[in-house]
């Protein structure tokens, strides 16, 4: 961890200095760069977040109501140590994906920083968000809490997360709807449709990112972002980060298909279409890390005999400590280090200065 503060201080020092004038625009916190939201509004998202969050924990009741804690025990105890070894390989997969996200999200906001730095503040970033929710608000003020140092200001943080936010929408988009076109069996039989109309779907989403790629190609003028000009990314960036955000997708849908019990038989095609859905399902909730959709979404689309209920709960509850409880822990602890590294130095800094004035006098 010193070393990467080491490597980081030439470009702290030199994008302290030339970063100043922007950092005095943006000492405002970063949610406050959006445009007011109406009260209405808040109130029908915490409502809706709250009704799901209801649902859901109506469907886990419902197929849970014969797993004791001693049976969900039991069933936690039987996951193989392979199984949560290749979880974990799989959750770090994707994590190197969101570090690409980073680093072209940085490059977008017209600066360079090393990758190690780049690829801390990633992990920091997301191994926080994921677990906390409300991932653009909370994304944004870490980035801006760890940036900052650089000389990146408001401005350049919201760049960074529109940026980010964008690559994982593309990834979903291609993904779900990729998912949905090859493999729309599991949600048509549990919401009861045809899975024709499926189908159309994942062929509309695929159309939407194609529209957006053609979009990108022909449409050079340049957006304004609070009076700043961006400019789009061109068609071989934008399938870059499309591939970006599949692969963390993937990987995140690998470790949810690695805990998965093997007695339900799905292929990884069918675990895939599952995951993307109780996903979706759970960033329009908006409820913190998703907690409860999506679980009760997965236990809605599988529909688990009732002998497979306590081995389909203990995957889930072990994936969410795989994927959210594990990278938490660690971006928490990187993220201490992180700042006590800074402190120490901003405290030794003024008695460096004052050491050399006194050698030269």
């Amino acid at each position: 961890m010193d070393d990467v503060a080491s490597e980081a201080e030439p470009t702290v020092r030199a994008e302290r200095r030339s970063g100043e004038s922007r950092k005095a625009a943006g000492t405002a916190a970063p949610v406050a760069a959006g445009v007011a939201t109406p009260l209405w509004s808040r109130a029908l998202s915490v409502l809706t977040a709250l009704a799901l969050l209801l649902l859901a924990l109506w469907v886990l009741r419902r197929w849970a109501a014969h797993v004791t804690l001693a049976d969900l025990g039991r069933e936690l105890a039987d996951i193989g140590w392979m199984q949560i070894a290749l979880a974990v390989v799989f959750t770090g997969l994707s994590f190197l994906a969101l570090i690409g996200y980073e680093y072209h999200a940085v490059r977008f906001a017209r600066h360079r920083l090393p990758m190690a730095v780049v690829g801390l503040y990633s992990f920091i970033t997301q191994s926080i968000s994921h677990a906390a929710g409300f991932a653009i608000f909370v994304g944004a003020t870490v980035r801006w809490k760890l940036y900052g140092w650089h000389g990146l200001g408001l401005v350049d943080v919201v760049k960074i997360q529109i940026y980010f936010t964008t690559t994982f929408g593309l990834g979903v988009l291609t993904l779900g709807g990729s998912a949905l076109l090859l493999e729309p069996a599991p949600l048509a039989h549990a919401v009861g449709s045809d899975a024709l109309l499926w189908r159309l779907v994942g062929a509309l989403l695929l159309l939407l990112v194609a529209t957006v790629v053609f979009v990108g190609a022909v449409m050079h003028r340049r957006l304004r972002i609070f009076g700043h000009p961006v400019e789009l990314p061109d068609p071989p960036v934008t399938m870059l980060l499309i591939a970006l955000g599949v692969g963390d997708l993937l990987g995140v849908a690998g470790a949810f298909h690695m805990l998965l019990p093997p007695e339900l038989g799905l292929r990884f095609s069918e675990s895939l279409s599952i995951f993307v859905a109780a996903l979706s399902l759970g960033l329009v909730s908006h409820v913190p890390g998703s907690l409860g959709v999506f679980e009760g979404a997965v236990v809605l689309i599988v529909a688990p005999a009732p002998e497979l209920a306590a081995p389909l709960i203990g995957a889930l509850v072990a994936f969410r400590a795989v994927y959210y409880m594990l990278p938490l822990v660690l971006g928490a602890t990187a993220f201490a280090a992180v700042e006590f590294l800074r402190w120490r130095r901003a405290g030794h800094e003024p008695r460096r200065i004052l050491e050399s004035g006194a050698a030269e006098r």
